[in-house]
């Protein structure tokens, strides 16, 4: 008996679209240092706010397994082995954090003001695990002190961060009824669950 039913399937492509979507958003670069501008970030957090732990999770590994065989999905157009070793690649493996935060709370977005709030705080949660797993390693590799590393890696993104956090939000609220339909996710009431 075949394991890919309906639902898996569904899972299967959603994930793959939104893996689609974060290459789509590391193409969208300002370099500005060492560490880009990209939209990446957005897509990971809607990923895991609108497919929930599981996708989001399996969106994010594709995406790194695509980049980690060479592909070029990574920003600037590039991939291998040696961008997860460059001073961003700690940021790359932020990514899995990021997606697992946002999915465990993606689950059970609803669109109350209260909830909202709560979601706003796991994005954010979110973005501190990517700072804690990236700062380290562009400090490590580029031979910085805390402050320039900081100034370079941390400074510059915060308004684009809140900006992403805000979007993310207002998305998931539009769209969250009906990604839950198409994957086939429990309702009950205003939130779901997957099942």
């Amino acid at each position: 008996m075949s394991t890919y039913t309906p639902k898996r399937i569904k899972m299967i492509v959603f994930s793959a679209l939104f893996t689609a979507s974060i290459v789509a958003g590391a193409y969208v670069t300002i370099p500005i240092g060492p560490v880009p501008i990209t939209l990446q970030t957005l897509f990971v957090m809607l990923a895991g706010l609108l497919g929930g732990f599981r996708t989001g999770l399996f969106a994010v590994m594709l995406y790194l397994l695509l980049g980690l065989i060479g592909l070029p999905v990574f920003s600037g157009g590039i991939g291998g082995f040696a961008h997860f070793i460059s001073p961003t690649g700690g940021f790359l493996l932020g990514l899995i954090p990021m997606v697992a935060i946002v999915g465990i709370g993606g689950k059970k977005l609803s669109n109350t003001v209260s909830q909202t709030i709560v979601t706003v705080m796991q994005c954010f949660g979110a973005n501190v695990a990517l700072y804690a797993a990236g700062l380290p390693f562009l400090k490590m590799r580029l031979v910085l002190d805390w402050k320039t590393t900081i100034t370079l890696g941390l400074l510059p993104f915060i308004v684009g961060d809140v900006i992403k956090i805000a979007a993310a939000v207002v998305i998931t609220r539009l769209y969250r009824s009906k990604a839950a339909d198409f994957l086939g996710v429990a309702t009950k009431g205003d939130q779901h669950v997957d099942s």
